[in-house]
């Protein structure tokens, strides 16, 4: 484990854009954002922020790979197939009114 002793006035760590890139970067689809933030000694908070940031193009601009978006994409392809499959299996079902 690593501690780090904040001393004097700077009582925060300051994270370039680079850096922060590079860490969310490592969100890629499935990976837990707990288990990056301790990979990387930053709270799980701070990542959760600089990935909201990104999908809001606020500060920090991740670049993904073909290999990420193809595998988004095929998530989603699954999702919708899986969602037409349910709303097909209960699209006839009526609620029963008891007497």
């Amino acid at each position: 484990m690593r501690v780090e002793v904040l001393g004097g006035r700077k009582r925060r760590r300051r994270w370039s854009q680079d850096n922060k890139a590079r860490i969310v970067e490592t969100l890629a689809p499935g990976a837990k954002v707990t288990e990056v933030a301790r990979r990387n000694g930053v709270a799980a908070s701070l990542v959760f922020t600089w990935h909201r940031q990104a999908r809001t193009s606020e500060q920090v601009v991740p670049s993904f790979t073909p290999v990420q978006i193809a595998a988004v994409a095929d998530r989603l392809r699954k999702l919708r197939s899986f969602c037409l499959r349910l709303r097909a299996e209960f699209a006839p079902w009526q609620p029963r009114v008891l007497d």
